[in-house]
């Protein structure tokens, strides 16, 4: 049988779009083998690899909101009058933390039930990481792998988006979103030995009409132009690529999550012949 393996790109609240994306995927009968996350992407496939379906990880999403992102004010404070006093990130992360904990009874990324591998990156040895479930059945060029995380501490350092996550240090590693090296982890999928890929790429620039007011619109859109380059580049890689019309949304406008969901699914249904044509003679019509 076919082996299919899905990688997750980052892209903030769109990765929600993912949910929508495996929710069609599941319904056309397309089972999943392995899956790969980056970011926002390695939210859901920890999840996914957990054992939640697409259905239960949607009704999740009304929990979902601002209230996750702890900010951490008072650090800030005593560092306007406390010269010593260092600031890592913007964003603590324990609220995120404690969410994946307790969805996944704090268990390690080993005791998970697919092959996952979620990416980040060690701002130490500047190189790429690879939060496995299992060990790679290829070896992923480049990239150094831990096995030994719980799935929560796995998924922040994924999310870790350098200068507004503060990083995740593990066993002397300074670990931070895996997008700055790949935001879509074709190749680390294909080493959990997926045969097939289906790369769902979040990240697309177009034109915009916007004054650009504030820090985060800036950060927002400079990171989206270089992550977008950098697509272009890896989704060679890949059998198929689904990319949801979600781009116009913001990395943290957590109002627009359902209509990412919608998104999702109803392109992923749009393709879905393709998809399976793609995959092989085993689901081709």
């Amino acid at each position: 049988m076919t082996k299919v393996g899905i990688a997750l790109g980052g892209g903030g609240v769109v990765g929600c779009a993912h949910l929508g994306a495996l929710q069609a995927l599941k319904e056309s009968g397309i089972e999943i083998h392995s899956i790969a996350g980056t970011s926002s992407g390695a939210v859901v496939a920890a999840l996914y690899g957990y054992g939640y379906s697409p259905e239960q990880l949607i009704e999740l999403i009304p929990s979902l909101s601002k209230r996750f992102l702890d900010f951490d004010y008072w650090n800030f404070f005593k560092r306007l009058l406390i010269r010593d006093v260092k600031v890592r990130g913007l964003i603590k992360g324990r609220k995120l933390h404690h969410f994946v904990s307790r969805l996944t009874h704090d268990c390690g990324m080993s005791e998970l039930k697919l092959p996952v591998a979620l990416l980040s990156a060690d701002l130490m040895q500047g190189r790429q990481m690879i939060l496995s479930s299992r060990p790679l059945v290829t070896p992923c060029q480049g990239a150094e792998m831990i096995t030994n995380m719980s799935v929560a501490d796995a998924v922040l350092a994924s999310v870790s988006i350098p200068a507004l996550f503060k990083p995740v240090i593990h066993q002397g590693r300074f670990l931070v979103d895996g997008g700055i090296i790949d935001n879509c982890p074709i190749a680390a999928v294909k080493a959990l030995g997926a045969d097939k890929v289906i790369a769902v790429n979040l990240v697309c620039v177009e034109p915009v009409k916007t004054s650009f007011d504030s820090l985060l619109s800036i950060v927002s859109r400079a990171v989206s132009m270089n992550l977008a380059s950098q697509a272009k580049q890896l989704m060679t890689k890949a059998d198929i690529i689904l990319q949801p019309e979600a781009s116009a949304i913001g990395i943290l406008d957590f109002s627009k999550i359902t209509d990412c969901v919608t998104s999702g699914y109803e392109y992923t249904r749009r393709r879905i012949n393709e998809i399976k044509d793609a995959l092989g003679n085993e689901y081709a019509l």
